[in-house]
């Protein structure tokens, strides 16, 4: 079989030159910085993550051998790197935000004959993942007794692997609360699948009042009544589960004060190769117990992003040690991530994910120079 040829290098560039363009002319983002523009500094940070650079100042260093990669920009010469630490830390992160809507359109793929893509294509997984910050450096991200740093809570598309970064908030704020306080008026139509981290019955009414439906693991406290039993089939499932048992519950007691009680749940109970036993709940009664069961296992597809998000795209060392450099941290990786995406189908199956994200900062480079 023969490999795929790697993109050219204008073909990257032609690829990412809109997106900058469109998040640089977001309102208010050359405020102040008619010397350093949003679209030096968004290539500047662009490639600072795709090379995967140890610090920023490695990254300003490589590109102050590189003139004529800024003297296409207008600039009779190169800035310090005082000046792109304070840009990194106090430049809006509305470019950025854009940047990764940009990312976002560019990257979704389009339906296939695949009944499985069908069912996942509204499916996403949700979790939150904890960014450790210098207590020292960083005072404003101590919150009482929680180690100091941030909690970025994202949703990741199950059929496109998109991600959707929410919201960034301190340590005390913890899954379920921040589920309370988001907006579900976007996912109006959606499954959402998430850890006992979300879990609470008040939770579930909410979503359901919001036309958003749910899987997830069940509580082993939680009170349920059993009103009716499916059948369920007598084979493994092509991930080899066994499926234990299928039920109608109404959840919830009427003597918790605190909690809600939930009719037409479901119920289902199925038990792992490993002989572990999972019982999974929610509100969706078109499927069948297995495709709830395999439904549940793509939620780990958000682990992996997050592993890849602060281990290959260095997420967990901020451009500075405001919270605002901190947000832009995660929206220019999440952005990186995005375009891998796209441009995945070309990646060489010999190739890794990672070699294959420096050498789409090496070609962007190229680009730079040989446009110029």
């Amino acid at each position: 079989m023969v490999a795929r040829p790697a993109p050219s290098h204008r073909h990257v560039r032609r690829l990412v030159t809109p997106l900058i363009a469109a998040a640089a002319a977001t309102p208010g983002a050359d405020r102040y910085r008619k010397r350093f523009t949003a679209t030096a500094h968004l290539w500047v940070l662009l490639l600072h993550v795709l090379w995967g650079s140890a610090s920023l100042r490695q990254t300003h260093a490589r590109l102050t051998t590189s003139p004529r990669w800024w003297q296409q920009w207008g600039m009779p010469c190169w800035i310090s790197f005082s000046q792109l630490a304070r840009s990194s830390t106090s430049r809006p992160a509305a470019c950025a935000e854009t940047l990764v809507a940009e990312a976002v359109a560019c990257a979704q793929r389009h339906p296939t004959a695949d009944p499985l893509w069908h069912k996942l294509r509204r499916v996403v997984a949700l979790d939150s993942t904890f960014l450790r910050l210098s207590g020292t450096l960083c005072p404003w991200s101590r919150h009482g007794k929680f180690a100091p740093g941030m909690r970025l809570q994202c949703a990741l598309a199950v059929a496109d692997h998109i991600p959707a970064p929410l919201r960034l908030s301190l340590a005390n704020i913890n899954d379920h609360t921040a589920l309370a306080q988001a907006d579900l008026t976007p996912w109006r139509g959606w499954t959402v699948l998430c850890d006992l981290g979300y879990y609470g019955h008040q939770q579930f009414q909410r979503l359901r009042a919001a036309g958003v439906s749910f899987v997830t693991r069940l509580h082993p406290q939680a009170s349920y009544r059993i009103t009716a039993q499916r059948p369920v089939p007598s084979g493994p499932t092509p991930d080899g589960d066994v499926l234990l048992a299928d039920w109608l519950v109404t959840l919830g007691s009427p003597n918790n004060r605190r909690g809600a009680v939930l009719p037409k749940l479901r119920i289902v109970i199925s038990q792992n190769r490993r002989g572990t036993i999972h019982r999974f709940l929610t509100d969706r009664t078109d499927l069948t117990a297995t495709e709830i069961v395999r439904l549940y296992r793509q939620r780990w597809q958000i682990e992996l992003f997050f592993r890849w998000l602060k281990r290959q795209l260095e997420a967990s060392t901020p451009l500075g040690h405001s919270r605002t450099a901190v947000w832009l941290t995660i929206l220019l990786t999440i952005a990186v991530a995005i375009l891998l995406l796209a441009l995945d189908p070309d990646r060489p199956a010999s190739v890794s994910r990672s070699s294959w994200l420096r050498a789409i900062g090496e070609l962007l480079l190229l680009a730079l120079i040989d446009d110029s």
